[in-house]
């Protein structure tokens, strides 16, 4: 952004910042400002390209429904949760936050981050800087929405801070929005790895087929059972990564988190819940088949998903924990009676949407905290299930399948569920992850190929990004 249309923010964010800050000495602690206005369109995506540095923290966010996309960048201040009540913390430090926050413009504050999938499951060393509950204040964000473009700025003011010096460092970062996105040298390309050893296949489909036996004895009534696959791969920039799954996957939810020098990204095909205006929506996304190119082929593998009573049972436990889980929150609920199909580039699933009006004071983090994980994720009943996966899977979740996405300060929000994923580390490559539901009659040899169709998309988009060497355009 060139100099005379950056400055002429200036004075509304040193204006801005001068309350706050006055409000902080008033208060006696620090105090959220939040400034927002528009902007000439821009994509966020290029912003990402641009201002990814490798070790300041980001959060991206694309979606279709409703077409919001976002790229926020470094950090204000984080808010950050341990244990089972990691949900509880966030949310009562986030209103406290909001409650004294002096804000100019349309845009209401704003965190966004993401949650552990279980914080009592096992550790390992690539997920340590992802903590168990980790949103963001991020200092900039830019927003399209539709045709609208904007950007917001946020700041925590402290008594004694200089207004000025804070607004002009803020001024400086909206200069470089539309600086071209960082061109690199072509990587040294890792080896195409394909799938698991012949080994790693057995051991695994030997637990799935420990837990089936499990389900048909009456000690769960399902599990979800996921696997990793590395894929070491040379220098690879995360938001080329993005816009390859945005022209292949546009009609997943995209998304890309830096925490130290790691990234965790991918493209979702389950939100969790969004509520907008006091309405929650979500859906059941639970049994999965191939598509294939081939459309008399394909209408005849979505019929026989729609038709096969395993998908259809597995779909129905979803149904049943989300219909439990927001009953207690919300004043009306829909939930139609049978499923469609959802259909994804290289998979298929079996969805119903639902739909509540909230009650009274039930915010989006309660939702998620009622939500996660469900039984798509985890395992019915939950308690049993997580337990299981804690004793039997033999890896670190860590933010896969976990709740990712967004809060505002009017009570709105987005998350979804980290699924189609990779975790991005230098040296290492990506990890990628992939699970798969289990009933009484599942077939591990089935299983196992499921989760190689849910692989294919990020194995795809990081070995087609490891060589490109081109900006956006």
């Amino acid at each position: 952004m060139s100099s005379p249309v950056a400055s002429q923010h200036l004075p509304l964010l040193h204006h801005t910042f001068e309350r706050a800050i006055r409000r902080a000495e008033a208060l006696g602690h620090p105090v959220l400002a939040a400034v927002s206005f528009g902007i000439d369109p821009l994509d966020p995506l290029q912003v990402f390209g641009t201002m990814d540095d490798g070790q300041t923290p980001f959060f991206y966010w694309e979606g279709r429904q409703p077409g919001l996309a976002f790229f926020a960048w470094d950090r204000a201040l984080e808010l950050d949760g341990h244990g089972e009540r990691r949900f509880v913390r966030i949310e009562e430090n986030w209103q406290a936050l909001c409650r004294h926050a002096v804000v100019e413009g349309p845009l209401a504050p704003r965190l966004c981050g993401g949650f552990r999938f279980d914080p009592a499951g096992p550790r390992q060393k690539h997920w340590q800087a992802f903590g168990d509950a980790s949103l963001d204040l991020a200092r900039l964000t830019v927003l399209r929405e539709g045709d609208t473009c904007r950007v917001l700025c946020q700041q925590l003011a402290e008594a004694g801070n200089d207004a000025l010096t804070l607004a002009i460092r803020h001024d400086s970062i909206l200069r470089r929005l539309r600086q071209p996105a960082r061109r690199r040298g072509q990587p040294a390309a890792g080896s195409p790895h394909t799938g698991a050893s012949a080994q790693e296949r057995r051991d695994w489909e030997s637990k799935v087929a420990e837990a089936v036996r499990n389900i048909r004895q009456g000690q769960l009534g399902k599990v979800v059972l996921a696997r990793s696959q590395n894929q070491p791969l040379g220098g690879i920039e995360a938001w080329h990564v993005i816009e390859y799954l945005r022209r292949q996957h546009g009609n997943t939810q995209l998304f890309a988190c830096r925490r130290g020098d790691s990234c965790f990204l991918g493209a979702s095909p389950e939100r969790l819940v969004q509520v907008r205006g006091g309405e929650a929506q979500t859906h059941a996304l639970a049994g999965t088949a191939a598509r294939s190119t081939n459309a008399r082929e394909d209408a005849r593998l979505g019929k026989a998903l729609l038709d096969s009573a395993k998908d259809r049972h597995e779909h129905q436990l979803v149904v049943d924990a989300i219909r439990a889980a927001l009953e207690p929150c919300s004043e009306t609920l829909e939930i139609p009676g049978t499923p469609v199909l959802k259909q994804l580039a290289s998979v298929q699933h079996l969805n119903t949407p639902i739909r509540a009006r909230l009650a009274q004071g039930a915010g989006i983090l309660r939702l998620v905290q009622a939500l996660h994980p469900t039984p798509a994720v985890g395992g019915y009943p939950r308690a049993a299930a997580l337990d299981y996966i804690r004793r039997h899977e033999g890896m670190d979740r860590g933010w896969y399948a976990a709740p990712l996405g967004w809060v505002d300060g009017e009570g709105n929000g987005d998350f979804l569920v980290a699924l189609r994923s990779a975790l991005l580390s230098p040296g290492h490559g990506g990890v990628l992850f992939a699970g798969c539901g289990l009933v009484g009659d599942s077939d591990p040899q089935l299983e196992y190929r499921e989760t190689c169709l849910k692989l294919t998309a990020m194995q795809e988009a990081l070995l087609a990004t490891a060589s490109q060497d081109t900006a956006l355009a």
